[in-house]
């Protein structure tokens, strides 16, 4: 009889920086994978948080997960935290946590994790022991996952209403399936910079900007010589100019899952405010038929690409920024007749998919620039993104090849 089940186990942080202001929630990531080859039971495991690896100032205190510091004369160094304040720490992170079945799991393994975040929260006594502009990482002490009861079951919880528990504990214990995890790997921030409300809104033109030729009833053929336009306005309704990257590498704060960036967190494509005339910026849009929802143009995800590139470092184009000022619109006239062209017949919505940028305080001007892109001192500023996004929905109507945005 076996006396361990393995789990695969994979640690990070939420994001890079932990926001000491509590401004930007952070978490302890945590997923976990049943991929044993042992591992043959076809119903789900379900385990209490309390007490385990997932009760990160407990584990902390009783030695399951170990806290370190990095040595600021060596960067290669690591050095243990004290964690004298965690001493009177009891196990109390409520709830459960299920684990699928890898019996007849037809996903890739990698797709399979059960994700599990625990808040950091500012005021907890955690938060005490973490002192800005210090660097830290969070591992396993061992393959030991801590978890004092768990079960078989198809359940959420190990009590009926009544309080009556409804599992015996499994005897088995539950490890690591390696001697590693990898980390949750952060650096302290007092406070981080955050980017003014920006207000972006959307509407049809009734005539290309050279003709007044009239879209309503406009052929929907490359070849009929018409075109479909949107405005677009981005307005700046902070107190202070801002400066916007619309293309290039994006380098600011992104979510993470267990081991990778979260879907389309990474998204270089171009920001719907790029000025360039080689290319309509199109990607940020969607076409969604209005009568099944199925989003029918656009619809690809970006995904997070390579972890590391070798353009990550690249210091964006001064060409590339737009300046937004305080109260003063920029507008964008857009040619989606590529995005529509070739529409079945029927009604559809088109929206605008959100999207981060990086930004800086201020305007970044040729003046300030380095052979043409932005100071490499303003490229080490760590931002969370500024967002655009639209509630704007335009609807428009495809009948015999012709496209109607009058609805």
């Amino acid at each position: 009889m076996m006396n361990e089940l393995r789990i695969h186990t994979q640690i990070h942080s939420r994001y890079l920086i932990f926001d000491a202001s509590g401004h930007l929630p952070f978490h302890i990531v945590f997923g976990f994978c049943r991929r044993s080859p042992t591992d043959t039971d076809p119903r789900p495991l379900l385990l209490k948080i309390a007490g385990s690896v997932l009760d990160v100032p407990y584990a902390l205190a009783h030695g399951l997960l170990t806290l370190h510091e990095r040595n600021p004369e060596d960067a290669e160094q690591w050095i243990d935290v004290d964690l004298g304040r965690l001493n009177e720490v009891a196990a109390k992170e409520a709830g459960c946590l299920s684990l699928p079945s890898p019996v007849n799991r037809t996903e890739h393994w990698r797709d399979a994790f059960t994700v599990y975040q625990y808040h950091l929260d500012v005021n907890g006594v955690l938060a005490t022991i973490l002192e800005p502009g210090k660097k830290y990482t969070l591992r396993l002490a061992s393959r030991d996952l801590g978890v004092k009861r768990w079960a078989y079951s198809d359940q959420m919880q190990f009590v009926e209403n009544d309080g009556i528990p409804n599992h015996d504990s499994e005897a088995v214990n539950l490890v690591n399936s390696k001697s590693t995890a990898s980390n949750a790997t952060f650096t302290v921030a007092k406070s981080l910079s955050w980017p003014p409300r920006i207000e972006t809104r959307m509407r049809f033109r009734t005539s290309s900007p050279s003709s007044d030729f009239a879209l309503t009833n406009a052929e929907l053929s490359s070849g009929s010589g018409s075109s479909t336009f949107l405005e677009v306005s981005v307005t700046n309704n902070g107190s202070d100019s801002v400066t916007v990257q619309t293309r290039g590498h994006q380098c600011f704060l992104i979510p993470w899952g267990p081991f990778q960036p979260e879907p389309d967190a990474v998204d270089d494509r171009v920001r719907i405010i790029d000025a360039s005339p080689s290319r309509p910026p199109t990607s940020s849009l969607q076409v969604v038929n209005s009568a099944t929802g199925e989003v029918v143009r656009g619809s690809e995800q970006h995904g997070t690409g390579a972890l590391t590139s070798s353009t990550a470092g690249r210091r964006p184009k001064v060409e590339d920024l737009v300046i937004l000022s305080p109260g003063a619109p920029i507008i964008r006239e857009i040619d989606i007749s590529s995005l529509v062209d070739g529409l079945e017949d029927g009604q559809y919505t088109i929206r605008m998919r959100s999207s981060g940028c990086r930004w800086w305080h201020g305007e970044v001007g040729k003046e300030e620039s380095e052979e043409g892109r932005v100071p490499a001192h303003l490229c080490r500023i760590i931002v969370t993104p500024l967002t655009l996004e639209s509630q704007d929905k335009l609807e428009l109507r495809v009948a015999d090849g012709k496209v109607d945005q009058s609805m």
